[in-house]
């Protein structure tokens, strides 16, 4: 399905989506587990920092390509 979110910046919209990718890499380790794409690098960059600080517990690295 798919969704289109609206909301104010620093409203969530990265947790929305990031947490329950996070739950699925908690639960089934994978060294690539999820591709994300964004329109613009500084979204890519933006995104990426908030999937390690909600992933650092669990040692989540990211990069943007």
């Amino acid at each position: 399905r798919d969704i289109i979110g609206l909301a104010e910046t620093g409203s969530g919209k990265t947790g929305a989506f990031a947490l329950p990718i996070l739950q699925a890499l908690l639960e089934k380790p994978q060294r690539l587990f999820a591709l994300v794409l964004t329109p613009t690098r500084e979204l890519a960059f933006q995104i990426s920092e908030q999937f390690e600080a909600l992933g650092s517990s669990i040692g989540v690295k990211s990069g943007e390509y």
